[in-house]
């Protein structure tokens, strides 16, 4: 017997295969930005908790220093 394919299953299953990596970079793609966000937003929370210890203890360089680490962070999670 002969198992040979036609040209146009060929293209066919090429296109399949095409499309299935294609599919898998965007979810790969859309994983990333989701935990990247995710680790951004984690942040976010920790810094906002370091305004808060150095509101408490007064230290006035330090919650400036936050603020404006806050600030950068913001700016890339809005990007």
């Amino acid at each position: 017997m002969n198992k040979e394919r036609s040209y146009s299953e060929l293209t066919k299953a090429y296109r399949t295969v095409q499309m299935q990596n294609k599919e898998k970079f965007v979810q790969t793609l859309y994983i990333d930005i989701l935990l990247h966000e995710s680790l951004l937003k984690e942040k976010r929370e920790k810094i906002k908790r370091e305004i808060d210890s150095s509101l408490d203890a007064k230290d006035k360089e330090l919650f400036f220093t936050l603020v404006e680490q806050l600030k950068k962070l913001e700016a890339e999670l809005n990007a």
